[in-house]
């Protein structure tokens, strides 16, 4: 699988774009994808980690209304996907980019124009489908929401350890100043100030980048005040995050990683397209926005630190209510999109989504047939009241993965997977299975069970079936699962 991302960085436009890009590259290369980016000279200095990534490179020079044609001429074999993450560009550019990508996604979060595209992502909390009313394709899939917050995997593995800021006021803060990729008004060193003035006793570690205009006075100023660290461009973002108590930072793509590890936010709005993100995680509890346009804006956050400081517990609510924001695991979801139709044998062939609201009843049906629950390791068919608590409990988890299976244009089956045990490099999942009657003999099941192993090739499979369920037996064998123990079977990683 051949893929294109289309972002930029700069001093004025940040550096999110190409970040989070970067992040679903990473994970699509997991899959075996092989990823480019074309983005605009300046990009590679804005973000260093484009160049540090190993991925190919095209410098797109060519007038915004040419870059499709640019694109043709240094692909001109074509790519599978086409991934635009660009304010500046909408259906006029992806139109113009067919048939050259065979299929393309967007990732936006502003919903204020319309795409020619087969997938979009908005990460931003509580976007619904209905904000793209009128605004893209009917049968383009959409990925609402921070479930597909595209985060690296250092902060899903972060968060199973990360412990809540200390209840006690007696013990210092410690605080993360952290204002994006490029800060070009300089707002880190009016957070300094701020908590200069609040009086708070603090460690502060303060994050800048290679990028930042003021570096050379903001190195100076740290090297003068006790307790103050300055990190350039650090290697270990998550792990100073980890460790922080409450950070001062923007409303733009790391506020998922700060709500993934469950860190507190005194939220600063640096541009338009980062107030809707402001105003949701204000509205549920994770962050205390200020913006300074009513008076000073250093004592706006200095007021917040001191009142933050003095009530611990509503700093602990505060990381409670941000870790509920977002798991880290949005780039793995998001990557179960891209996977190609798996073959069946009518030559209809099989794909698998995550679950929605609206499957609810569908698996209520399956899970009420005498025959499906005859081969189930709990064979008591459940009521529609028990069915909606384990559905909602299944659709919030971190640990489970509801995927329907779609045959042709009709949704066939569901597959499970549950976690066994705490995520660690090597993780183990749970398979379960079931294949409405009208969709068997076709090879649907097996197709399935092949297209989740190309979606996480780094992880082993396990499923335990009845003794006397020989179909399941078959079909696990047949998908290349070897006896374990019991009446269990297993998948190891590819």
């Amino acid at each position: 699988m051949r893929v294109v991302f289309r972002a930029d960085a700069s001093r004025e436009m940040g550096s999110g774009h190409i970040m989070r890009c970067l992040t679903l590259a990473d994970s699509l290369a997991a899959m075996g994808a092989q990823c480019s980016f074309a983005a605009r000279p300046g990009s590679q200095e804005t973000v260093p980690a484009l160049a540090e990534a190993g991925y190919d490179l095209i410098m797109l020079k060519a007038a915004a209304a040419d870059e499709a044609a640019a694109l043709r001429q240094h692909r001109p074999d074509g790519v599978d996907w086409l991934v635009v993450d660009h304010y500046g560009r909408d259906r006029t550019f992806e139109a113009d980019c067919r048939p050259w990508a065979r299929r393309i996604m967007v990732l936006d979060d502003l919903a204020d124009r319309s795409h020619d595209c087969d997938l979009l992502l908005d990460q931003t909390l509580g976007r619904t489908t209905g904000d793209y009313d009128g605004l893209l394709p009917p049968a383009c899939r959409k990925l609402m929401g921070t479930r597909y917050a595209l985060l690296r995997p250092e902060f899903r593995a972060l968060r199973q350890g990360r412990s809540r800021p200390a209840d006690s006021a007696q013990a210092p803060l410690r605080l993360l100043v952290t204002l994006g990729g490029t800060d070009p008004d300089n707002l880190t060193g009016v957070c300094i100030d701020a908590i200069e003035r609040s009086g708070v006793p603090a460690e502060v570690d303060v994050v800048a980048s290679q990028g930042f205009s003021s570096l050379p006075e903001l190195r100076r100023r740290i090297e003068s005040l006790a307790g103050h660290t300055l990190h350039v461009s650090p290697a270990r973002m998550g792990e100073l995050m980890a460790s922080a108590d409450l950070a001062i930072g923007a409303a733009g793509t790391t506020s998922w990683e700060r709500c993934c590890l469950g860190l507190p936010t005194v939220m600063l709005v640096l541009a338009d397209n980062q107030r809707e993100n402001a105003k949701q995680l204000s509205a549920v509890g994770a962050a205390a926005v200020v913006d300074g346009q009513d008076g000073d804006l250093v004592e706006a956050i200095s007021a917040q630190l001191r009142h933050l400081d003095r009530d611990r517990s509503a700093l602990h609510d505060m990381s409670l209510r941000a870790s509920a924001v977002c798991d880290g695991q949005g780039a793995l979801r998001a990557r179960l999109s891209f996977l190609p139709r798996q073959a069946t044998k009518d030559g209809s062939g099989v794909l698998l989504r995550l679950a929605e609201a609206n499957d609810e009843a569908t698996l209520l049906r399956w899970q009420q047939q005498p025959s499906i629950r005859a081969l189930a390791r709990n064979p008591k068919i459940p009521t529609e009241a028990e069915h909606r608590v384990w559905f909602a409990a299944r659709m919030t988890s971190e640990t489970s993965f509801i995927t329907m299976i779609e045959h042709g244009d009709e949704v066939a089956g569901m597959l499970r997977l549950d976690r066994l045990g705490p995520a660690d490099k090597h993780e183990v999942l749970e398979v379960s299975i079931v294949v409405d009657d009208g969709h068997r003999g076709v090879g649907v099941g097996l197709a399935a069970l092949k297209q989740i192993r190309a979606w996480m090739p780094e992880v082993e499979f396990r499923a335990e079936t009845l003794p006397n369920n020989h179909p399941s037996i078959a079909l696990f064998r047949a998908a290349g699962y070897r006896a374990l123990e019991g009446n269990l079977l297993h998948s190891t990683a590819a």
